[in-house]
């Protein structure tokens, strides 16, 4: 199956009131896990490679290649995405390699470095024919650090709606109380200021900082606008806990089998918790409606 584009993966996901999870994953027993989950559930998927997991020589090209040619595998819609791109020419080699999508973050930017950036990155992606994803705000941690430190700065929703409008970005991700990697204490999501963003802004909204919310967090976010949620520390944990426990009992074969089988088992969960599960069908038909967007 051809890989799809973030924009043509999410067209529907706000009209259905369902998020399509995107998963970050750096190896092939990772990326073949997340697929199997979703063939299993019927449902439209983003395997992601984020460029914090990718800073070794030849490692973008590496990895990448191999989950554009899993993705074209796969018996679902499967967008192949970059994550969090914290420069241009980045996501430019990304889109060269066959990504379908990226992220560009310049959230750490003034809002006119990241409007000027995003913007620039929208522009070459249409060469690929590629969607981008940007940053508004700032999602606490960092991206592949499993702790969760780092503090957050809130998305202002009229930043938002004039963000999106002057950088033709397919999906913003907004910055509403989660953090990457572990959470040291209860999330307390600001779904008000969700709705508030939803209600202006006309693009897909994405949900960083998934792992680690509770079930009633991730249904009162996609109620609230979010169309796409991230995951990865979840999944990474999953299997590095099979490492831990059966280290001792199993070899490595087994236990890269079993570590595959549990990192299935959390994105079937997650997939099914989102509401994209039997979904997939819809996607791969022609002449499917867009997504509802805000008001």
């Amino acid at each position: 199956m051809p890989v799809v584009t973030l924009r043509e993966i999410l067209k529907n996901a706000g009209r259905g009131k369902y998020a399509v999870g995107m998963f970050d994953v750096h190896h092939s027993d990772m990326a073949e896990a997340v697929l199997e989950a979703a063939e299993e559930r019927k449902a439209p998927v983003i395997l992601a490679l984020a460029e914090v997991h990718a800073v070794q020589p030849g490692q973008l090209t590496a990895v990448g290649s191999m989950l554009v040619r899993a993705a074209e595998r796969a018996g679902v819609p499967a967008a192949v995405h970059l994550d969090h791109a914290v420069s241009v020419e980045t996501a430019v080699r990304a889109m060269e390699l066959g990504f379908s999508s990226v992220m560009y973050d310049g959230s750490a930017l003034s809002l006119e470095e990241n409007l000027e950036n995003t913007a620039k990155t929208v522009r070459l992606a249409g060469a690929f024919g590629a969607s981008v994803e940007a940053e508004l705000g700032h999602v606490g941690g960092e991206e592949g650090n499993s702790d969760g430190s780092g503090g957050s700065v809130y998305t202002k929703p009229e930043d938002a709606a004039y963000f999106a409008e002057m950088t033709g970005a397919d999906a913003l991700a907004v910055s509403i109380g989660t953090v990457h990697g572990r959470y040291r204490e209860k999330p307390n999501l600001n779904i008000p200021l969700l709705e508030e963003i939803h209600r202006r802004v006309s693009i897909p909204l994405v949900l960083h900082g998934g792992s680690g919310l509770s079930d009633q967090d991730f249904k009162d976010c996609i109620a609230g606008g979010i169309s796409k949620i991230n995951i990865y520390t979840e999944i990474a944990e999953a299997a590095r806990m099979v490492l831990i426990e059966d280290a001792g009992s199993l070899g490595y074969f087994d236990l890269m089998q079993k570590s595959k089988r549990a990192m299935r088992a959390v994105a079937a969960e997650k997939i099914k918790l989102f509401g994209s599960q039997g979904k997939a069908p819809a996607l791969s038909e022609p002449g499917t409606p867009p997504q509802e967007t805000g008001e």
